[in-house]
């Protein structure tokens, strides 16, 4: 049975798109899903970062799955870092430097095999795509029709692998929020973390001038990501591109309101370049 863990008095670290983050005790936190729904995902996470230990990437110790407050939860390392986008936020001459370092990151994570019990990445893809209202059902079925085409793949995909979680602690990077990794070709990861450092999304409150400026240094680190990527490791570039297509579909479903408008410009272009017989290889060059 479940721990249960009684919230009151307990401070509140941070709010997070799924999850509240509670401190407990001097090196603990209890990650607490928003809804009672949220329980299998929860149970997900905690057996993704199990299934990471030993696996020489760096993520925080999970202790055990716990109840808050009727909620579930889960009690891990408390890491007391600095995120690498903020470390880019403060000082954004470092950004090219971080991109290789988030590069050279990504890429151990890309040597690790996922266990057959980590979600399938085409499967998850599949199913945010069929349920995306921003994505007429032809297009739908072309995308996943490009999707069934391409390899499998038995790498450990993070999911949402970018500077925001990336945890700097005690001389280490800490990778963190493993809730939407899966198990598939690496490929699908790169181009997720391309998608996700080209198409910047406007959050509330910020002035147009600096949201140019974030997309700007986005492009940069992107494009210094994904070239030190490819030094050291062979990438097909229509795969890649196919693959950022697909995560664009993808984020049609889940992602936030301010991307919508770019991501599915991408896949009018996208599909229309299909349509005219062009080369797929620089489509990813178009976000």
């Amino acid at each position: 049975m479940a721990s249960s863990v009684d919230l009151e008095g307990l401070q509140l670290i941070a709010r997070g798109g799924q999850a509240d983050i509670y401190a407990y005790g001097d090196r603990k936190i209890v990650r607490v899903g928003r809804r009672e729904q949220d329980r299998d995902r929860i149970r997900y996470e905690y057996s993704v970062y199990s299934c990471l230990a030993g696996s020489g990437v760096t993520v925080p110790t999970v202790y055990e799955l716990a109840q808050a407050g009727g909620r579930p939860a889960i009690i891990m390392d408390r890491i007391a870092g600095v995120s690498m986008m903020d470390q880019i936020k403060s000082n954004p001459f470092s950004a090219r430097a971080k991109a290789r370092e988030l590069a050279d990151l990504h890429l151990q994570i890309g040597k690790v095999v996922a266990p057959r019990q980590i979600t399938d990445a085409k499967a998850k893809a599949e199913f945010c795509i069929g349920k995306s209202e921003n994505i007429d059902g032809h297009d739908k079925e072309r995308i996943i029709e490009i999707m069934k085409s391409l390899p499998d793949g038995t790498n450990f995909c993070h999911g949402d692998f970018h500077p925001g979680n990336i945890l700097h602690c005690d001389g280490k990077n800490y990778v963190i929020d493993w809730s939407a990794a899966s198990r598939g070709d690496f490929h699908a990861d790169v181009a997720h973390s391309y998608l996700l450092l080209r198409v910047v999304p406007r959050v509330p409150h910020l002035n147009s001038v600096m949201h140019l400026i974030q997309k700007r240094i986005g492009r940069a680190i992107a494009n210094t990501y994904l070239s030190t990527v490819a030094n050291q490791w062979r990438i097909d570039y229509k795969i890649l591109s196919r693959w950022i297509l697909i995560n664009a579909a993808e984020r049609t479903y889940h992602g936030m309101a301010s991307e919508m408008q770019a991501l599915k410009a991408f896949i009018d272009r996208y599909l229309m370049m299909l349509r005219k017989g062009k080369d797929e290889e620089l489509a990813y060059q178009t976000l």
